[in-house]
């Protein structure tokens, strides 16, 4: 029984929801009674929020909260991959996920999915268009449906999975809703308003141009030359010193298990792939290519 435990704790939620058809909403299902079960225990307790009416102090705060919440995006992303521990990776992932308002299976399951069909229009839940804003609304719009064909994919287009999955959406909205409201009694509803959203939000879209830029986004506009790509220079030099090599997203998605792609062993992995200049149009980057 505590090594069935154990490997259910450890297990990347990918796996799970290719093992059940109801993997997906007893996980969320599970987080719903969680964060309300919070909220309920909060007001029963009449527990003071951390922080009260806005202060100026906040001006600091934000700046280091959406450094924090940046870095807990990129944790997560390693975890999709096993970077960390086996015995912890799993269990970072969540406590992250939670902070983000993301929820880790979601991160997994939704990048697992990034990583078979990169760049392709309709099957990628992150394709980059021709913007960066065009893409923001096109990642933000698509991510449930793109769970939906996951989920279709692996267990049938059936009007029965189609309900099903509805079900389990809306199960998840609810999640998030009780997520938010949890924070909110904990942090204060001024502090969750003007600072803990807004720096999510912030974090979120750092992880979207993140994804654009280092799939050729500004450079590959005028033919759709979309594809991953190392940056190291200017803005994504620093990038990579203070991220941990993000920029360097060719070498992530040919070696997904370095934490930091910038490690790249020549002996082990061979030549890198060359690095991508700062946008200055198509034919530059077909050349640096």
């Amino acid at each position: 029984m505590i090594a069935s435990m154990t490997r259910a704790l450890t297990a990347h939620p990918v796996t799970q929801f290719r093992k059940s058809p109801r993997f997906y909403a007893l996980y969320d299902g599970f987080y719903l009674v969680a964060c309300t079960a919070v909220c309920v225990a909060l007001r029963a307790a009449h527990v003071a929020p951390r922080f009260g009416a806005p202060s100026w102090s906040w001006l600091a705060i934000a700046p280091a909260l959406l450094y924090a919440f940046i870095w807990a995006h990129l944790t997560i992303h390693n975890c999709t991959h096993g970077n960390l521990p086996r015995a912890i990776n799993r269990l970072v992932g969540e406590v992250l996920g939670l902070i983000v308002v993301v929820r880790f299976a979601s991160w997994d399951i939704i990048h697992m999915r990034h990583h078979k069909y990169s760049d392709h229009r309709t099957m990628d839940p992150h394709p980059n268009f021709a913007g960066f804003w065009k893409t923001v609304h096109n990642t933000v719009t698509q991510v449930e449906g793109q769970l939906f064909q996951q989920y279709f994919d692996l267990w049938g287009d059936t009007p029965e999975n189609h309900r099903a999955e509805r079900r389990r959406a809306w199960v998840s909205y609810g999640t998030n809703v009780a997520l938010i409201l949890a924070w909110t009694m904990v942090l204060g509803p001024w502090f969750t308003l003007l600072v803990f959203v807004p720096m999510n939000v912030l974090a979120g879209l750092f992880v979207i141009h993140f994804n654009w830029s280092t799939h050729n986004g500004a450079r590959g506009v005028a033919d759709e030359d979309f594809r991953p790509v190392n940056l190291d220079r200017g803005y994504y030099a620093f990038g990579n010193r203070v991220f941990a090599g993000i920029y360097m997203h060719a070498n992530h998605h040919h070696r997904p298990h370095l934490f930091n792609p910038m490690r790249w062993d020549e002996a082990k992995f061979g030549a890198p792939d060359a690095l991508v200049d700062a946008p200055a149009g198509a034919e530059a980057s077909r050349k640096a290519a």
